[in-house]
């Protein structure tokens, strides 16, 4: 079990994330004062912690009207100087429990609505979540939008998954969200029927092969790779004619089954979940770019690092091993690239491949793939059975057999994105390893 204060690493308190923003504050007052307005000006106000009176001005600008209604859902300096604030931040966030991922007006997280209704990215401005307009932001509104956006992500993944509101989340809560089906799962094959093909794609820079075992008969690829090779010519000698090197051997293998790891029950919730994780942290991300606030920039690392225990690279606890995340990649690794219906025959030679390192090593250990000598033999191709028992095959996933698909399709709904620490991003990867960091 980890109390939320535990998102941020010893050295990062939650204060850390919002001493840029009281910073902003601190300069909008004093400009204020410079220019000697009235004591009721909306900045004095927000000064004298008058929130809702400047959130409801439609005379204070989005600026100052956006950090009234943060200040509401308690994202205010006074708010986390009381004692034992940040050792339960779903009380000092007013966090409520969450049945939905969009449930955008409940509890204190209206107010961050509200704050982003007026300052947010255009694709959250144009979304249902604020049916307006584009508009062009100046960068104290971009630079609110960012700690909108940073508190938005902590309220969604606590109220989604902190169960009893009482300020920790612990794995058996995460667990009790995602429902993954992965007791069979593992990298010895279990979960999964994959088997040899006895073909290859045989590469020759732009040109591609389809060959049989011993490279005896070759067919130039054309727009598939279950093609039958039987009735093409020795692959050296054809190479040879057609002017080619060939320089690559990808070992092509038959995925016959995949566990559905969704547990096969609704993911209605799983895939609201992910897809409002998709628009907090892209949004949160071009706020930075539009920021200039780069990867690298240390302002950007302090506030990652702030969001460490949601964005953890789906890594558990100091860079560990996240079991969650080790069993979800196993199938993770076959479902990230797929050809589907709509996959063109140029586009289908980069789709379907996957490391044969990989392969062999995190998803079934038991494939072996014949080696050609001198030849390098990095990627293997995947193609799809059709029907069961299987005997027949298909490039695109979206023409698999019915359960096979499902597999698939369930797997792919719940994010195939790559999980990198500290990016400002929070996948699905990275939710399934909150309760082991």
């Amino acid at each position: 079990m980890y109390s939320l204060n535990q998102i941020f690493k010893n050295s990062v308190k939650w204060e850390s994330l919002f001493s840029y923003f009281l910073l902003l504050l601190i300069l909008l007052l004093t400009a204020c004062a410079d220019k000697k307005e009235s004591t009721q000006s909306c900045a004095v106000q927000l000064d004298e912690e008058k929130y809702s009176t400047v959130a409801a001005n439609t005379n204070c600008s989005n600026y100052e009207r956006a950090s009234g209604y943060l200040g509401q859902a308690g994202v205010s300096f006074a708010n986390f100087l009381k004692k034992g604030a940040t050792d339960n931040l779903t009380k000092t966030l007013g966090i409520s429990k969450l049945t939905s991922a969009t449930d955008y007006a409940v509890g204190n997280r209206g107010y961050v609505t509200n704050a982003l209704c007026l300052i947010g990215a255009n694709s959250i401005l144009t979304s249902s979540r604020c049916n307006g307009s584009s508009r062009s932001r100046t960068n104290e509104e971009i630079e609110i939008s960012m700690f909108a956006n940073i508190a938005d992500m902590i309220y969604l993944n606590y109220g989604m998954l902190d169960n009893d509101s009482n300020g920790t989340v612990s794995s058996i809560e995460v667990n009790n969200f995602s429902k993954l089906n992965t007791s069979a799962v593992n990298s010895s094959g279990g979960g999964t029927t994959i088997s040899a093909y006895s073909r290859y794609e045989v590469v020759a820079g732009s040109t591609s092969y389809i060959s049989n075992s011993d490279m005896s008969k070759c067919v130039t690829y054309a727009d598939n790779y279950v093609l039958d090779p039987s009735s093409g010519s020795n692959c050296a000698a054809k190479a040879v004619t057609d002017g080619v090197t060939i320089t690559e051997i990808r070992p092509i293998f038959k995925l016959e089954s995949m566990t559905d790891i969704s547990g096969g029950g609704s993911l209605t919730s799983k895939i609201t979940m992910v897809s409002e994780l998709t628009s907090i942290s892209n949004a949160l991300d071009g706020d930075f770019a539009a920021l200039g606030i780069s990867t690298t920039n240390s302002l950007r690392k302090s506030l990652s690092d702030g969001l460490s225990k949601l964005d953890n690279g789906a890594k558990a606890k100091n860079d560990g091993i996240c079991t969650a995340a080790a069993t979800y990649d196993v199938l993770y690794l076959l479902v990230n690239n797929p050809a589907d219906n709509s996959t063109s025959s140029s586009d289908l030679k980069s789709k379907n491949l996957l490391s044969l390192t990989d392969l062999t090593s995190s998803v079934d250990s038991s494939l072996s793939a014949v080696t050609v000598s001198g030849l390098a033999m990095t990627q293997a191709r995947l193609i799809y059975a059709t029907d069961s028992p299987a005997t027949t095959y298909t490039d695109s996933y979206e023409k698999a057999e019915s359960n096979l698909y499902t597999a698939i399709k369930n797997m792919r709904s719940l994010g195939v994105e790559t999980a990198v620490k500290g990016d400002g991003k929070v996948s699905f990867r990275e939710v399934i390893c909150i309760g082991e960091n």
